[in-house]
């Protein structure tokens, strides 16, 4: 497969499965990575416009405090960022969490700032494509941002056939195929619910998993 060439390339986190991939799949004269937290400095930046931009982090260190910071941090922040960053001819890759119902409502976090930037992306830029991940393994291991006990838990939902999971490299040979068939999947906004209470990440997750 021949790799497709951009000039310049951003990346909105700092995963090395995703930077590893992309380097791999993409040819590129610069490649700037741009850490998920410190998304806040660059929107007072110099402007850059770049030809694609890819989006795989959040942060996870906030759990516990208090909801708007949590959603200026991951949801409205970035999306001013992508605003500010792109043009009409920029191509978006949003990597969102995947959709395991049809139900539009959580009491989880995670799950309602990652939809609702889904959302927000795909009503503002029309060359965007958004990619509803499972749990992403490489080469065989579950690949979560989690301490050793959360981990042995997804192992047990894993086993039970309860979570759903993709290999790193199966998800950009996805994403390149979106991208030469021009696919957007549909994107519909979401409710939270409860999500003003503060709570740790595993609680979090717990909630995404069990109950919605």
């Amino acid at each position: 497969m021949i790799k497709k060439k951009y000039n310049k390339i951003v990346i909105l986190g700092k995963s090395q499965k995703f930077i590893k991939e992309i380097k791999k799949n993409y040819n590129y004269n610069t490649l700037t990575i741009i850490p998920w937290r410190q998304i806040e400095l660059y929107l007072n930046k110099k402007k850059i416009v770049y030809d694609l931009i890819f989006l795989a982090g959040f942060n996870f260190g906030i759990y516990q405090k208090n909801l708007i910071l949590f959603k200026n941090k991951n949801i409205y922040e970035p999306f001013k960022l992508l605003e500010r960053i792109s043009n009409k001819k920029t191509l978006i890759v949003y990597i969102n969490t995947q959709k395991n119902n049809n139900k539009y409502f959580t009491l989880s976090r995670y799950k309602y700032a990652k939809q609702k930037l889904a959302y927000l992306i795909y009503k503002r830029f029309q060359n965007s494509i958004i990619f509803n991940s499972d749990l992403i393994k490489v080469e065989n291991r579950i690949s979560i941002n989690s301490n050793v006990p959360s981990t042995f838990i997804f192992h047990f939902f894993l086993i039970f056939g309860l979570i759903r999971t993709i290999e790193i490299k199966k998800i950009f040979l996805e994403i390149n195929n979106m991208i030469i068939l021009k696919t957007r999947l549909k994107q519909r906004d979401i409710n939270g619910y409860f999500l003003h209470f503060s709570r740790t990440q595993f609680v979090d997750r717990m909630l995404r998993i069990i109950l919605t």
